[in-house]
């Protein structure tokens, strides 16, 4: 860290990550700049007091100001690149870099990075769930925990199952993972990326910096990451896939048992030790399972870790059942792909809650497999207008529009009351309309069911 002495260090954001970056950096360097903006006077008082002595606070103009003169500033995923005082700092020539970056230089242990648009959560904690036989493993990054957080507790080799996202992937020089994992693309963060063309490119740099040797694990059914694309010979690539097709270097389906061959090995899995529903869990276990073969794990081990997962809070999570309705939770479906992916798991009269902040991408095919799934849908929050436009367009008529998810909750039990069914909560949207992160929204659903008196 004596690298940082003298310089002067700008931190954008003061969330979860930036309170990351602060509580590393203070105690080690000169006092960091801390630049934030869209907030109230009152709230600039209260995060002035709490700087105490550990970091100076800067907005509006004077930040702007201050961000040219910076020597690295370090960005919060929330904020774009082409935020004003970002692009005028990197218009000054600083080193505009992100959390992920700047912890990965030192953190020594053993990164395994997992991207893609949908999946990429519960890899990653399945993922841990297995490397944790083998010895510590760390579960870190988009899922919960900045890296940066839990820098100082990560021994040399120890595992880190590290969630990266775009917003991440934007903001790196040298992130370096020793294994990349790639679960799949569908158009998603178009409202800040523009275009899906770029939201891969974006992810495909999980991989500039990669070392010879190492291994990177995709999704054979995503052209964006087929392994030619990465014009990367020197990486080990291997590849799984839950449809027929020709064998591969990687995982398929065969029988009901995934087969595994990774050339100088392999191994079989049982499709009955994964404990949650779904193809695409299947797929999920599939690049967990490859990467923990390549650092030496048996297949016992993953059969037995497997055995006892029983999947990742959000993500279409059962959490009650009670006067005939099973409540699920799926409040990590932050876009129509992830939703179509509930969907296909239910079975039986089914109501669903959708809206949040709209990213603007496609619903069509969303709207096409509701119709046929789904008797009910309630929408709310900012995306409201848009999706009931979509839906009656499509000749959909069973929509209630409400205004937060406590009345979709309460709509949703009414329309199920007597025939009883499913509530699924799976908003296909952003939740930063009325709630700072989708986790908060799925706790808020679960607080309001437990509320709920039914017989």
């Amino acid at each position: 860290m004596n690298d940082w002495l003298g310089q002067k260090v700008g931190i954008y954001g003061l969330g979860k990550t930036g309170r990351a970056c602060v509580e590393y950096l203070a105690p080690r360097m000169v006092r960091p700049l801390v630049i934030v903006d869209n907030t109230t006077a009152e709230d600039l008082t209260r995060l002035q007091a709490e700087a105490e002595d550990r970091y100076d606070l800067l907005a509006g103009d004077d930040a702007l100001k201050q961000a040219r003169e910076l020597d690295t500033l370090i960005v919060s995923p929330g904020v774009p690149l082409t935020n004003e005082n970002v692009s005028a700092a990197l218009a000054a020539g600083v080193n505009v870099i992100s959390e992920l970056e700047f912890a990965s230089r030192y953190c020594e242990g053993y990164l395994i990075g997992i991207t893609g648009t949908n999946g990429k959560s519960t890899t990653t904690v399945m993922l841990g769930h297995i490397l944790s036989a083998l010895g510590p493993c760390h579960v870190l990054g988009n899922i919960g925990s900045p890296l940066l957080a839990s820098l100082d507790e990560i021994q040399p080799n120890e595992f880190v199952a590290l969630e990266v996202s775009s917003y991440q992937l934007e903001a790196i020089d040298a992130f370096a993972p020793r294994i990349a994992i790639y679960t799949n693309l569908t158009p998603d963060h178009l409202d800040r990326h523009g275009t899906v063309e770029e939201y891969a490119r974006i992810k495909r740099r999980m991989v500039d910096n990669m070392q010879e040797g190492d291994f990177v694990i995709t999704n054979a059914m995503t052209p964006e990451f087929h392994p030619d694309v990465f014009n990367r010979p020197d990486l080990h690539f291997l590849q799984y896939r839950s449809t027929p097709g020709n064998r591969l270097r990687g995982a398929w389906l065969a029988n009901d048992r995934i087969i595994c061959d990774l050339g100088s090995e392999g191994a079989e899995i049982p499709l009955d030790c994964i404990q949650i529903p779904g193809l695409h869990n299947v797929e999920n276990a599939m690049a967990a399972i490859l990467a923990c073969l390549t650092v030496g794990a048996t297949a016992e081990t993953i059969i037995e870790r497997l055995s006892s997962f029983h999947g990742y809070e959000h993500r279409i999570e059962l959490c009650r059942e009670a006067g005939g309705i099973r409540f699920y939770n799926d409040s990590k479906a932050t876009n129509p792909e992830a939703t179509i992916i509930a969907l296909r798991a239910m079975e039986g009269p089914l109501a669903i809650i959708l809206g949040g902040r709209d990213k603007n991408t496609d619903l069509s095919a969303m709207v096409e497999l509701l119709k046929q799934k789904a008797q009910h849908a309630i929408v709310y929050g900012e995306a409201a207008d848009r999706f009931e436009q979509e839906l009656r367009a499509a000749g959909y008529n069973g929509i209630s529009r409400v205004d937060n998810v406590e009345q979709a909750v309460r709509e949703g039990v009414r329309q199920l009351a007597g025939e009883g069914g499913t509530l699924l909560l799976s908003p296909a949207c952003a939740s930063f309309d009325q709630y700072p992160g989708f986790d908060v929204r799925g706790e808020h659903f679960k607080q309001i069911v437990a509320s709920l008196e039914l017989g």
